[in-house]
């Protein structure tokens, strides 16, 4: 009797143990489904909430959020840029100024996306979140056309805010 009460709680202990494995292996497997598979499971592997996640929707959040993590930290670093800007950076603060806002507007419309993908709008996701994106580019624009620089001084997060809102259009243009 002792050894079948050991076996089953063994049992048990290994089930719940491997059981969250398995869901983020399958989750991984989501990111199979979207061009960008490399940050799709690097995404999934670094957030604890993908071990509860279940379905292509659940995944699509997980990646709207850190889009939107991604936009705020992008949208805290040019706040921070125009507190040091001086007069003398001239076209630089133009263009700063205008990025903040460009993002500030892109974060509005990355929560218009999580609210259409809660509700399982899924038509409603797309528009919003492909405004979202052109936050880049008008960036990118201004930087290029009122700046001493060519090139806005945020390295690559803004390529990676494009990939993690482009893998969100994948998995939801699935339905």
């Amino acid at each position: 009797m002792n050894i079948i009460s050991c076996s089953k709680v063994f049992l048990i202990v290994l089930l719940v143990t491997l059981f969250p494995t398995q869901i983020l292996s399958q989750n991984l497997a989501v990111c199979d489904h979207t061009e960008y598979r490399v940050l799709c499971r690097k995404t999934l592997s670094s957030d604890s909430a993908s071990k509860s996640a279940t379905s292509f929707d659940d995944v699509a959040m997980i990646m709207l959020k850190h889009a939107t993590s991604t936009a705020n930290q992008i949208s805290d670093q040019l706040i921070n840029l125009l507190k040091q800007a001086r007069s003398s950076w001239g076209g630089d603060v133009v263009a700063l100024v205008n990025c903040s806002k460009y993002y500030k507007d892109a974060i509005g419309k990355l929560e218009d996306s999580r609210k259409a993908l809660q509700s399982k709008r899924y038509a409603d996701v797309k528009k919003p979140i492909l405004v979202a994106m052109t936050a880049v580019g008008k960036c990118d624009q201004d930087f290029k056309k009122f700046g001493k620089n060519s090139n806005p001084p945020l390295g690559y997060q803004g390529d990676t805010y494009i990939v993690l809102c482009r893998i969100v259009l994948q998995l939801t243009t699935r339905k």
